[in-house]
């Protein structure tokens, strides 16, 4: 058997410095200057209407009207942190996360963040604005016009700053070192198996807002028993997809890819026959798939992805682009290209009546 080289581990998303900074710099203003300008006119005139509105102040709607109140100051708080605070540290982790990659996930992101403050800025001010005058924080006005109109903010002002943002085609990178897999025959079954996991820094961070969670739902369950269902729901649904997505079993043989998580669910299976090419890429999720997880990027792929560094991409026949991250990447994917050669040289090779034999190798 004669020794090939795979293809070479290229880095599919590099971006030229220039249009990165200009990237970078706009995501900020977008993201964090403009909220931080948006919330200082918000909580100039809260502060401003704050001595008109009753004590305590309604500070929850339901469907009913009003059913929570607080100290009005609490609008205060509310314009600071959904405001500003949130869209600037959505916007500055994005920046920081993305690195040298900048895609449509950072786009959408940096959108969402001016989104948020938009949406912010609408329910805060309209909800100390029905109060201002009232004796009693019962008789004000519900809020569902006003939600409403803060939800069409929002989606109008996520997609004014993807519109902002440059729409940057990446450049691809030199090469990486290659791998090296020998010529499959037929009658040899070769298998490749590793696993991909979450990060120790995802892992750690995931750990801690489920940690959060369960103090939440048992701090309800002393003061609201009512509510319950609220955090436990939460709690189900978190630990659902942290058991899910947490780490995955791939592999690699003649029957083609596979990955699947650890409980079994969820899955996919990429048959030799539905394999147009692969390839080992070098992945980085924030920048390219916005997250973490089993996703679905804006450039048409479809990613699981759990930790920046290499992954196998396979083209599907009919279906999305698959990207898988997993160390090994390189010797995964040119196992994978050792059988898709070796059916298209037995395709091409008239049958000679015979029938190869041959042991297995991994």
């Amino acid at each position: 058997m004669n020794a090939r080289s795979a293809p070479a581990v290229q880095d599919v998303t590099a971006i030229p410095e220039r249009d990165l900074r200009r990237a970078r710099l706009l995501a900020v203003c977008l993201g964090a200057v403009v909220p931080l300008v948006l919330s200082g006119v918000v909580l100039a005139l809260v502060l401003a209407w704050l001595p008109e509105l009753p004590s305590p102040a309604a500070t929850h709607w339901g469907p009913s009207g009003v059913d929570g109140f607080g100290p009005p100051a609490t609008f205060v708080w509310l314009t600071i942190l959904l405001g500003f605070a949130l869209p600037a540290a959505l916007t500055i982790t994005t920046v920081i996360g993305v690195r040298d990659h900048w895609g449509g996930g950072a786009r959408l992101l940096v959108g969402m963040a001016l989104g948020i403050s938009g949406l912010s800025a609408v329910i805060n001010l309209g909800a100390v604005g029905t109060q201002r005058g009232l004796a009693d924080a019962k008789h004000a006005d519900d809020l569902g016009g006003l939600m409403l109109l803060g939800f069409g903010a929002f989606v109008v002002l996520i997609g004014i700053g993807w519109l902002l943002q440059p729409h940057i085609r990446p450049a691809p990178a030199a090469p990486l070192q290659p791998a090296h897999v020998a010529a499959i025959t037929q009658g040899e079954r070769v298998v490749w198996l590793a696993t991909a996991s979450l990060s120790r820094r995802a892992m750690i961070l995931i750990s801690l807002l489920v940690v959060v969670v369960v103090g939440l739902t048992a701090f309800m369950a002393i003061r609201f028993t009512d509510r319950m269902w609220v955090p436990i729901l939460t709690l189900v649904l978190i630990g659902g997809a942290f058991a899910s997505s947490a780490s995955f079993r791939v592999r690699v043989g003649p029957d083609g890819l596979s990955v699947r998580s650890q409980i079994g669910f969820p899955r996919v299976h990429v048959p030799l026959d539905e394999v147009v090419s692969v390839r080992a890429v070098e992945c980085n999720p924030f920048g390219e798939f916005g997250g973490f997880g089993w996703r679905l990027g804006l450039d048409g792929r479809t990613g699981i992805v759990l930790r920046r560094g290499p992954a196998i991409e396979v083209e599907r026949r009919g279906k999305r682009p698959l990207v898988v991250t997993v160390d090994g990447a390189a010797v995964g994917a040119a196992v994978l290209q050792a059988y898709l050669e070796r059916d298209a040289s037995s395709e091409s090779t008239p049958p000679d009546g015979g029938a190869a034999d041959g042991g297995s190798r991994s």
